[in-house]
């Protein structure tokens, strides 16, 4: 044979072998030992029933969140139609000792003191929030928002006996301050009228006093309402210009509670009044018209690489709307 026959012969076994390699492996397992293949068949089955399990957790985690959540809408449901007990409290308001009443916006009577009729017999403007005289040293608003979120998110994580515990302390919180307000002889009409003399005296917020000590994040979850006494949300958070440090937009939470909110709509700083003392932020349009403003995701909006992209729409939906 010579050495060309003896080459090409080795090349051609080569590559026999090699194409017989597959059927060798199938034959190799196809003989596989009985309990090789019913371990890996367990194994398979194992991976089913760990998906199947984690399949049935995330429904379980899904009906907890669910029977947890209708506890708490039932509780805002509650509160909202009891608006006048909780409107106008922001993040920072009740910081003062038991006792301390809330000053009048002109210094006058302290709440709570009986108010004096004019020479006509009118009722004059009333002093200051009939609820003053028992305002204690953290807002019951304050401590609702932080409970309503906490079971918030427990009913999140399918945590129903922690979201319980918390919403059942939420409602604590409530029943007990209303109880105080009630005994205390305080009527929801005064609390009422009170908080409609204070939209008439609302400012462009940088305008009112005080501002410029106050801390921004306290803005977080106060009460937004129109001129007409209207609910248009709640302040969801701020959002800084990156550029400058200041408030460059307030997220207003709408359609939710406390600043936990279904859509949420960017308001310009510049768009916003506020009461005295920063209780209740203004704005000047009615419920129809904020419905038209396009919502954001807050995430979004808040990063400088995504926002510019966000405010597009938003800028151009305010710079249509009159500068009232």
């Amino acid at each position: 044979m010579t050495r060309y026959a003896t080459k090409t012969a080795g090349v051609l076994l080569a590559a026999t072998a090699l194409s017989l390699l597959p059927h060798a492996a199938f034959a190799q397992q196809g003989n596989a030992p009985a309990g090789q293949e019913q371990q890996m068949r367990q194994q398979g089955q194992d991976q089913k029933a760990g998906q199947n399990a984690g399949q049935a957790g995330r429904q379980a985690n899904a009906q907890v969140a669910g029977q947890c959540q209708e506890r708490l809408e039932q509780s805002a449901e509650r509160m909202r139609e009891d608006q006048f007990w909780l409107t106008g409290w922001g993040a920072g308001y009740g910081t003062r000792p038991v006792g301390t009443p809330t000053a009048a916006p002109d210094g006058a009577a302290r709440p709570g003191a009986e108010t004096p009729a004019s020479p006509t017999g009118v009722r004059q403007p009333m002093a200051g929030d009939p609820r003053g005289t028992v305002e204690g040293a953290y807002s019951p608003r304050e401590q609702i928002r932080t409970l309503y979120f906490a079971a918030h998110i427990l009913s999140q994580r399918g945590e129903q006996e922690g979201c319980d515990y918390v919403a059942g302390q939420l409602d604590a919180v409530y029943d007990d301050y209303t109880s105080q307000l009630t005994s205390a002889g305080v009527e929801p009409s005064e609390v009422t009228d009170w908080r409609r003399e204070q939209l008439a005296l609302a400012q462009p917020i940088d305008e009112v006093e005080g501002m410029r000590s106050y801390r921004i994040d306290n803005l977080t979850g106060t009460d937004v309402r129109n001129i007409d006494d209207e609910t248009l949300g709640s302040v969801h958070d701020v959002v800084l210009d990156p550029a400058t440090g200041s408030v460059s937009y307030v997220l207003v939470a709408r359609g939710g509670f406390l600043g936990l909110g279904e859509e949420y709509v960017a308001v310009p700083w510049e768009r916003l009044h506020a009461t005295p003392g920063l209780e209740t932020i203004v704005l000047t349009l009615s419920q129809e018209e904020l419905e038209q403003a396009p919502t954001v995701d807050p995430a979004e909006f808040r990063n400088p690489g995504t926002r510019e992209k966000s405010r597009g729409p938003v800028d151009e939906f305010w710079s249509g709307m009159d500068t009232r």
